[in-house]
């Protein structure tokens, strides 16, 4: 039922990921349909964030490109979804402590920047509220599936551990794994990633 509506609703849409919701994002879809209220982190245009409005849940989008948010509003609209977008980056962000579960795929960071990542997503889960994440690993500069080709955007999974021991968090889930991408024409083949799952405490 779920593949009919993602050919029917979003299939020709040109997104440059693809239309289909990020595949780790859907394998943990358990841990997010009771959160409520999600904020999906550095969406582009929105395939997260239309998967998870389509399940019922109020969904935020963020995002610093104003085209992709133009887009993912236009779909929404289009599909009778609801999903309120934020036009900003990750710095300019100031949480709050709202959220049931923050989701975020691929936001390529720079180096300072990504510690804020984690910090800021935690700041604005609830009690009990959960983090997921699959993010390209240091080790995909070695890959041609996508993704930076500036190391300084990718994420060391050592400095991710260091970061993730500091924060109020269950580490439900901390690994760095080789994939099989299909992910519209910027991702595709294998690459090298690292998923996170975090239960705020």
């Amino acid at each position: 039922m779920m593949q009919d509506f993602w050919n029917a609703k979003f299939k020709g849409r040109e997104f440059l990921y693809g239309e289909a919701p990020n595949s780790f994002i859907k394998e943990n879809i358990e841990l997010l349909i009771n959160a409520k209220k999600i904020m999906c982190l550095g969406e582009g245009e929105g395939r997260n964030a239309l998967f998870l409005a389509d399940k019922g849940l109020e969904v935020e989008a963020l995002d610093a490109s104003d085209v992709a948010l133009f887009k993912l509003r236009q779909c929404a609209q289009e599909n009778y979804l609801s999903i309120k977008v934020r036009h900003t980056l990750l710095e300019y962000w100031e949480p709050e402590q709202t959220y049931g579960a923050i989701v975020c795929t691929y936001l390529h960071l720079p180096k300072q920047n990504q510690k804020e990542l984690f910090e800021k997503s935690l700041q604005a889960l609830q009690e009990g509220g959960v983090f997921i994440a699959e993010l390209f690993s240091e080790s995909q500069i070695n890959f041609h599936s996508g993704g930076p080709k500036n190391i300084g955007l990718l994420y060391d999974f050592n400095d991710v551990l260091d970061t993730l021991k500091l924060l109020p968090c269950e580490v439900i889930k901390l690994s760095q794994e080789v994939v099989i991408l299909n992910e519209g024409e910027k991702h595709v083949g294998r690459a090298s990633v690292i998923r996170i799952i975090l239960k705020r405490l």
